[in-house]
């Protein structure tokens, strides 16, 4: 069996694996997104409490990777799997019985969910992390001022 023969028979598995990874990317994506709604709520709450910026810019920037890795790379993802339904969608019209549009058109409709799920999750992702982002430099402003105007009242 060929190296080609090998891989084609792994792509013909489709785009359905890919759709579970973007459902998961997804579903982390939410609970990343609430965690930090929350947490930055705490921390405004407690930003007195904090004795130096290096530990408040931490906890400010904690899991925002997650939100920028899933927001660039879910729609490569979603593509990759309409790729593989695109692969299969050709690979059953040449072994199909039948001949037309009918029959590649079902499975490209199929492969391009994965395109549509791929933008469905990097798109909030995107926005969450700028959100993130300038709270982040905003709670980081607030923290030097008041830590300026402890200084200057020493």
């Amino acid at each position: 069996m060929s190296i080609t023969q090998i891989i084609l028979n792994i792509a013909l598995i489709g785009g359905d694996p890919v759709l579970y990874i973007l459902l998961l990317m997804s579903i982390i994506t939410v609970a990343v997104i609430v965690e930090r709604f929350i947490s930055y709520k705490d921390i405004e709450k407690h930003l007195s409490e904090y004795k130096d910026e290096i530990s408040l810019r931490l906890d400010l920037e904690k899991r925002l990777g997650i939100l920028a890795t899933f927001g660039n790379n879910a729609p490569f993802i979603g593509l990759f799997g309409t790729v593989l339904g695109i692969i299969k969608a050709f690979h059953d019209l040449g072994h199909s019985s039948e001949f037309g549009v009918r029959v590649v058109m079902a499975g490209i409709s199929e492969a391009l969910v994965a395109t549509a799920m791929g933008l469905f999750v990097a798109i909030p992702s995107v926005i969450a992390y700028n959100y993130f982002v300038r709270k982040s430099r905003k709670i980081l402003m607030i923290y030097s001022a008041m830590k300026e105007k402890t200084n200057e009242n020493k």
